[in-house]
């Protein structure tokens, strides 16, 4: 019989998705077999006593180029390490002989839905599993294309080398985009609702259907089904930074623009009475390019004047901010690069730190 003074070995145990003390930020579906998300930025935090542990993951992804998800694993506070992770696969080993004690683990999807969606089964831990870290405050949420995903943003690219690569998963990273860097300065919980090519009333194609407006609703932005339950996250800030791809196919209708930029202010603002929302612009657009069409000349006034009519309306709590235009080096298709991210959350973390 084990002793005080011999205490009983660690053994494997499993834990279940739906384990309360799994700290999850994000849009997750939890059921009893399987926390089901896709969107970037996911995250999952816990807290375990024991000396090994091992990650329980169906992924969907197809694993090509474009289609393999990764993951940012990070154990105790150390450097984080990436994961890719495959269809064919079930079982990661994320930490093994570890010294024993309390160990923290953080897992973060970077790539965003169009790569696949994935479903935690769970954790198998050597040792006992504990109560999860207190979480953050205040609450963060980020709207957005491929912009707010960090779309192409770990390559550097100089104009001179043509920017123009097509999109590659392992290129993707959503903690060296803006939002999540604005969050880590403000020391903030942030969740991410976004996807690349999508607009405001029309996508990159042209397409009117399934805009980001059209699919905010979701807990899975390409199904319908399951919806998300609002009560679960209230964020005290809404940074909302749409339009780039309604000027994709050439210059949207400016009627049409800013009833649906205006409708999906007042949606926000029936979800969050209280939050500060943030219309945010830039920063790929540009007046020069293409000729003659003033996109970002535009897209500041639109914008603007969708923020104006609601102060006019007495909503103070709605903001304009826009982003400096990017430089060289780009990302990938000519987006922000983890440079251009950096410059950015540090613009939007003095403006939230200035707002009264």
């Amino acid at each position: 019989m084990p002793t005080e003074e011999t205490p009983t070995e660690p053994t494997w145990v499993t834990v279940p998705p739906t384990d309360s003390r799994l700290q999850y930020t994000g849009r997750v579906e939890v059921s009893s077999a399987s926390a089901v998300f896709s969107h970037p930025g996911v995250s999952i935090k816990l807290r375990f006593k024991g000396d090994a542990i091992e990650l329980l993951l169906k992924d969907h992804g197809t694993g090509n180029e474009q289609t393999t998800n990764h993951y940012q694993l990070t154990l105790d506070g150390q450097s984080p390490v990436k994961l890719a992770v495959r269809a064919s696969q079930t079982v990661y080993e994320l930490g093994r002989n570890l010294p024993p004690g309390e160990h923290t683990v953080e897992l973060i999807k970077l790539t965003e839905s169009y790569v696949g969606r994935s479903e935690l089964q769970g954790f198998r831990i050597h040792g006992q599993l504990l109560a999860p870290p207190a979480r953050p405050a205040p609450r963060l949420e980020f709207i957005g294309d491929s912009i707010t995903c960090g779309y192409g943003n770990e390559v550097s690219l100089l104009e001179s080398q043509n920017p123009t690569t097509g999109f590659h998963s392992v290129n993707e990273n959503i903690t060296r985009a803006y939002g999540s860097l604005t969050a880590r300065n403000l020391g903030a919980e942030a969740m991410t609702v976004c996807y690349s090519g999508r607009g405001m009333y029309r996508n990159n194609t042209g397409s009117t259907t399934n805009t980001l407006p059209q699919i905010y609703d979701r807990v899975l932005p390409d199904q319908a089904a399951p919806r998300w339950d609002f009560t679960r996250y209230t964020p005290d800030i809404v940074v909302l930074n749409l339009g780039t791809n309604d000027f994709a196919p050439g210059t949207p209708d400016a009627t049409r623009f800013q009833a649906a930029y205006t409708d999906f202010v007042a949606q926000l603002r029936s979800y969050y009475p209280r939050a500060r929302i943030i219309c945010a612009v830039g920063p790929m657009l540009s007046d020069s390019y293409p000729p003659g069409q003033n996109q970002w000349t535009l897209l500041q006034s639109w914008v603007s004047s969708v923020v104006k009519g609601f102060n006019d309306r007495g909503d103070a709590r709605v903001h304009y901010l826009a982003f400096e235009r990017q430089r060289e080096p780009y990302g990938e298709d000519w987006h922000p690069s983890a440079t251009t991210h950096a410059a950015m959350a540090t613009r939007l973390t003095e403006f939230l730190r200035g707002l009264p």
